[in-house]
């Protein structure tokens, strides 16, 4: 892997990692209205399920990061939204439900594999060095990691990063794309500013990217979070942007707020952001203690917003065994059953069965599975994360909107 001679000592950094380890202003936000807001990767479907919530999303908004109207079909397992809804109750079955009127998702990284770390566990996509936990969903490839080869195009959800050193990004969802796309896109934290030079530039990661086409959004500096759709080719080796814009994170009020991702900044245990968003910690409680909170470790953070705020009031670490262990929800009616591979498909998720011992079974058994059968599954993802085996298999009446 080749790199440009400006920045060629962090660039190696990023790489011997990897080896060791394995416009204008933009902002997020309502307008003003109350319920909730919850935001983290889609665990499962029927409707949209995300922090254990089921939303029925039936009558809801879909949008991108950049305010693109999308369709509902368009969400995916493990890309990460925040949803807009009233306030979540009961659903009887030892759950929560609620009505989202609104979804958003989170900026992707789009690009090419540049890279694949030691036992498979950091890769590089577009400068971004990219970890992969146990919950990462794989789609578009067979085996995973494994089927993986640098030069693929890779779209990867997930969480951005402050700590170049560690990550530039953990990865809910990586996908294939079955081809180069007219654009690539990357979301992160903006450093070597160079505003006065020819062309006009900035670091996300360890790539340099030339701001001549796009022009210099307006306020743009160190440490800024932008996002930038970049040409697809590099020009002396920088990768040139079309569009560049700062996104900054304000919420609307809400009477119950719920975010899981990484403090983005720390200042104090009573004082930080997650995914962008501050939070006020000073009356939270904290389950598992507050020693090894800081910059780049995963929470997840319930309270209420105020004025933009998060007051929290409860902070609870989070570990990639916990997320691996909360597994997936898929409610549905199943199809493509093999029951010579002990597999069929649900929302788009290929289920394995032929486990041993063999799944719980609820109103039902193995013999009852059948193409059209209305069913709730959960699971966890296998070990190379492309397919998730059944845990519980519950027959229903009617399948979930």
């Amino acid at each position: 892997m080749n790199f440009v001679s400006p920045i060629a000592r962090l660039r190696v950094l990023a790489l011997s990692l990897l080896l060791v380890a394995c416009g204008g202003g933009v902002e997020t936000g309502g307008t003003g209205a109350t319920g909730s807001y919850v935001e983290g990767p889609i665990t499962g479907f029927g409707s949209v399920i995300v922090a254990g919530i089921r939303f029925d999303d039936r009558a809801a908004t879909v949008i991108g990061d950049d305010d693109q109207a999308l369709n509902r079909g368009d969400l995916r397992l493990g890309m990460v939204v925040g949803v807009e809804s009233d306030r979540p109750t009961d659903d009887g079955s030892g759950g929560r439900q609620a009505t989202a009127t609104r979804l958003r998702l989170g900026g992707a990284l789009v690009g090419p594999l540049q890279a694949i770390g030691l036992a498979e566990q950091r890769l590089i996509v577009l400068g971004q060095v990219v970890r992969l936990t146990q919950a990462t969903v794989f789609a578009g490839v067979q085996g995973g990691v494994a089927g993986l080869s640098v030069g693929d195009v890779l779209e990867v959800h997930g969480f951005t990063s402050p700590d170049a050193l560690l990550s530039d990004m953990v990865a809910t969802r990586v996908e294939r794309r079955p081809a180069t796309p007219a654009n690539f896109r990357v979301r992160g934290i903006a450093r070597d500013v160079s505003l006065a030079a020819t062309p006009p530039t900035l670091r996300v990661g360890t790539q340099t990217f030339d701001l001549s086409t796009s022009g210099v959004p307006a306020g743009l500096a160190n440490g800024s979070v932008v996002r930038l759709v970049v040409a697809t080719s590099q020009v002396a080796g920088r990768w040139p942007v079309t569009s560049a814009a700062i996104e900054t994170r304000r919420l609307d009020d809400r009477d119950e707020a719920e975010v899981e991702g990484l403090v983005t900044s720390f200042t104090s245990v009573t004082s930080f952001s997650v995914n962008g968003i501050a939070v006020d910690a000073s009356a939270a409680s904290f389950p598992d203690g507050s020693a090894g909170l800081g910059v780049g470790v995963r929470v997840e953070v319930e309270g209420r917003v105020r004025n933009g705020v998060l007051v929290a009031s409860q902070v609870e670490l989070r570990s990639d065994d916990e997320e691996f262990d909360e597994g997936v929800d898929l409610r549905g009616a199943l199809s493509a059953l093999d029951t010579a591979a002990s597999t069929f498909v649900l929302r788009g998720v290929t289920m394995f069965y032929g486990t041993v011992p063999p799944p719980q079974y609820d109103n039902g058994s193995e013999a009852t599975l059948a193409d059209g059968r209305c069913v709730r599954v959960r699971g966890t993802l296998d070990a190379d994360r492309t397919r998730a085996v059944a845990t519980r298999i519950e027959f229903r009446n009617t399948c979930e909107p």
